[in-house]
């Protein structure tokens, strides 16, 4: 369950709609063999791992960007609850919004599969599972959002305190999220030492998290606009998510050591 939360969290994270967003057929700010991965502790304890990558493909004839998101259990928590969860997108290359999205889900005996197809014309999709939805123009899953954002955001607007507001279909319903803006601030990973753009998503409190603030979220502040750390604190303890590899980038990762 926590490796799902850290993957839909990091999507929620890039689906702000308050960047500028980049003229068509211009280069992306990330590379078509951009590749990702994180650690992931609860407290001290090395528990999982999420990995991100992104490869040209094809979808119904059509060039597109197929994107993966992966995380899995690892050490003493994969022996206590195995998980095995992958998000995958088929994006447009030159909007970036998704044409079909697939979820596949593996947490102990629990199993879950489905399938998403988007008819932009229409604003509808169809889920294999629950059928035909009504959704908002532009909305997106939950892996597109990560590099649409990373496209799109402009950083010389932000003000600490801006919030944005963004809508997802997940779950075969329109999911919508709230996320706050707080400014910079310089971290320390594994990968290194960098300033950052710091950003809490709004938590509901109750059964997971005490309060709204409990969720943060740093990516690089450069041109690659990498997530490097997700931190939350929960009812039953914490857990931080850690960039420590990345491949393929399109510019250098600015380590400040």
């Amino acid at each position: 369950m926590q490796i799902r939360i850290i993957i839909i969290l990091l999507a929620f994270l890039f689906s702000s709609p308050g960047g500028i967003g980049q003229a068509a057929g211009s280069e992306t700010v990330y590379s078509q063999s951009e590749s990702l991965k994180y650690q992931m502790y609860y407290g001290l304890i090395n528990a999982g791992e999420v990995t991100m990558t992104i490869e040209p493909s094809r979808f119904m004839g059509q060039k597109v960007l197929h994107a993966v998101a992966t995380g899995y259990t690892t050490g003493l928590a994969d022996r206590l609850f195995k998980i095995y969860d992958v998000y995958e997108s088929y994006m447009n290359p030159m909007t970036g919004l998704p044409v079909k999205a697939i979820r596949n889900i593996r947490e102990s005996n629990y199993r879950y599969y489905n399938e998403v197809l988007y008819n932009r014309d229409s604003n509808l999709v169809e889920s294999q599972l629950s059928g035909i939805h009504e959704v908002p123009p532009g909305i997106m899953d939950m892996v597109s959002v990560i590099y649409k954002l990373r496209d799109t955001i402009n950083t010389a607007d932000l003000r600490p305190g801006d919030t944005f507001e963004m809508n997802t279909f997940f779950s075969d319903k329109v999911y919508p999220v709230v996320i706050r803006y707080r400014g910079t601030e310089t971290i320390r990973t594994r990968k290194g030492r960098f300033h950052a753009l710091k950003f809490s998503p709004v938590s509901e409190p109750g059964r997971v998290f005490k309060s709204e603030d409990d969720i943060t979220i740093w990516l690089s502040n450069d041109r690659n606009l990498v997530p490097l750390r997700v931190s939350l604190n929960m009812l039953l303890g914490s857990i931080r998510v850690d960039l420590i590899e990345a491949d393929g980038l399109r510019h250098e990762l600015l380590d400040l050591r």
